[in-house]
């Protein structure tokens, strides 16, 4: 963190609005509609979401990881800065103040409206049953028929079906061909999810379909391994895919399930329910607080809430102290990548250690994850302290045609195809290059949007203005709408393109006539709108429109 006298040497910037950053704030909020607008096109994606759309496509995995891995670093690093700059306009009191009013009340009451309405509508998409059933197991199929039989199995969330005990849809599935070997994201097998959730007949269905018991996941298990796993993991794992469980029914599922293996194999297999089971021991109940799902996609907001009371608090020492401020080379030139590189790697490390895992993990807890809130941290910090830097003509985007180039034909498909790494030095390698993708992508989108977005444009305003809302209500409305077109005959990507088209167009009309100018929008962006009219092109309406420009 630099010092005061640093920032003060640069208060000129608090006196011109920052549009290409408040334009690439807002770009980066919808973009988060168009990254779980692509979660339902993932195969085996639905029983994490909660819908899975007949026709999957794996390329929409690759989508959602090109996204996933730099969005939110750069969310935080615009946060970082004008976090930066209210301080310097304001002062910490009325910072704090500002970030009570605009994230955590918001928050609060999300909780309370927002988080609820998801969980219902989830759980009522679920109970619809799963797309793309198979036909009746009566149906007979000649031999120039394959391709309509193994189709229906293919669009068929197998994973989904066991996961719900449905053994009636898995008995088609299976009678029709289906691939009972098939792999979810995370590597694991129809026989994985029956064996963690102890759903005994599905688990018997697939072994008398020689399922095979020596398949290894992406964290090398076996599934009789999960036979194993104590039940807080469990109810951890069923509860992020909002999957209802009965702890003793796991247990005499799991018993079932290793009597059959032990019938199929003659092994003997262990079960164990018992390690952690007890929610209120100490320990236990600490640990849950970091992995019980509670804030879901509004996480970040709780973050900043932590990010904003550390700068605070940064900002004291360094007062009383007199820290010296970071020279601006390091700050602006390319040895920055030589300290912010290797510092959010070493946090990366610990993270995405599965293979289809890619960028940093997502903290849900009351409690961050530590690799999670360090990782967040460096870029909402280097945010922080670049806002003292004299960059005015943007140097950090400086070539952003070749940032963007590097970043998207070479650090993302080598990193992406380092997934899964087994050794010390290859997850070492995966980190670096993930990280690299964050910062190199981050620093060419900034200069892409200072290069474009310079000049204030109304609809860029109401686009940031709106962003705030549309992404804390999107995903209810945008579930509805990807369970609606989910058994389309129609190509994945022209579903994809509507589901996130109407979400955000539907959304924008909800802004229009029930938000922008109540008591709601004066919350989110902190001045009411009477009417929809634009600025003169030559206002900036910095003492206002500072508030404006933080709204995550």
């Amino acid at each position: 963190m630099e010092s005061t006298e640093s920032v003060n040497q640069n208060s000129t910037q608090v006196d011109t609005r920052r549009h290409d950053l408040d334009a690439l704030r807002a770009f980066a909020m919808l973009l988060g509609i168009v990254l779980h607008g692509a979660m339902s096109f993932i195969p085996g994606g639905g029983l994490l979401w909660g819908v899975q759309d007949a026709h999957a496509d794996p390329l929409y995995g690759v989508l959602l990881a090109s996204i996933h891995g730099w969005r939110m670093p750069l969310f935080f690093l615009v946060s970082g800065f004008f976090t930066a700059m209210l301080w310097q306009k304001r002062g910490l009191r009325a910072l704090l103040m500002h970030r009570f009013k605009r994230i955590f009340l918001p928050l609060l009451l999300s909780m309370v409206t927002v988080i609820p309405t998801m969980w219902i509508v989830s759980d009522y998409l679920r109970s619809q049953g799963s797309a793309a059933a198979p036909a009746s197991s009566d149906t007979e199929f000649s031999d120039a028929e394959p391709s309509s039989s193994q189709s229906e199995s293919s669009n068929f969330d197998v994973f989904a079906a066991v996961a719900t005990d449905d053994q009636a849809a898995l008995k088609v599935y299976l009678d029709q061909g289906g691939d009972v070997l098939a792999k979810d994201p995370y590597g694991s097998t129809p026989l994985h999810v029956a064996c963690l959730f102890g759903r005994a007949e599905a688990a018997e269905l697939l072994l008398d379909a020689d399922a095979d018991l020596e398949m290894l996941n992406n964290d090398g298990k076996r599934p009789e391994d999960l036979l194993q796993l104590d039940w807080n993991t469990t109810f951890f794992i069923a509860r992020m895919v909002q999957l209802p469980l009965d702890q003793e029914q796991v247990r005499a599922g799991r018993e079932e399930i290793a009597r059959a293996i032990d019938e199929k194999t003659g092994r003997a297999v262990k079960t164990a329910l018992e390690a952690g089971n007890q929610t209120a021991d100490g320990p236990t109940l600490f640990a849950s607080m970091f992995k019980f799902p509670v804030f879901f996609h509004l996480w970040f907001l709780w973050f900043l809430c932590w990010y904003v009371g550390g700068f605070a608090l940064i900002v004291k020492f360094v007062r009383a102290l007199h820290v010296p401020a970071i020279p601006d080379r390091w700050l602006l030139s390319r040895l920055r990548y030589l300290w912010l590189i290797p510092s959010a790697a070493a946090a990366q490390y610990f993270m995405a250690t599965t293979q289809y895992d890619y960028g940093p993990d997502t903290s849900f807890g009351l409690l961050p994850l530590p690799a999670v809130f360090a990782y967040y941290a460096i870029f909402f910090g280097y945010g922080a302290v670049y806002f003292g830097a004299s960059d005015a003509k943007v140097a950090v985007g400086r070539g952003f045609g070749g940032k963007l180039a590097i970043a998207i034909l070479i650090l993302f498909p080598v990193g992406l195809g380092l997934q899964g790494p087994d050794s010390v030095g290859g997850r070492i390698l995966f980190a670096v290059m993930q990280t690299s993708y964050a910062w190199v992508m981050s620093f060419g989108v900034i200069g892409l949007f200072h290069r474009f977005c310079q000049a204030p444009r109304f609809w860029v305003r109401y686009l940031s203005d709106s962003s705030y809302w549309l992404y804390l209500v999107h995903i209810p409305l945008l579930m509805v709408f990807q369970f609606l077109v989910r058994d389309w005959p129609v190509p994945s990507f022209v579903k994809f393109s509507l589901v996130c088209t109407a979400t955000t167009a539907l959304l924008l009309l909800s802004y229009q006539f029930g938000v922008r100018d109540t008591w709601v929008g004066l919350l989110l962006n902190g001045r009411r709108y009477p009417k929809l009219s634009a600025q003169p092109t030559g206002e900036t309406g910095v003492a206002e429109d500072v508030t404006n420009v933080l709204q995550e």
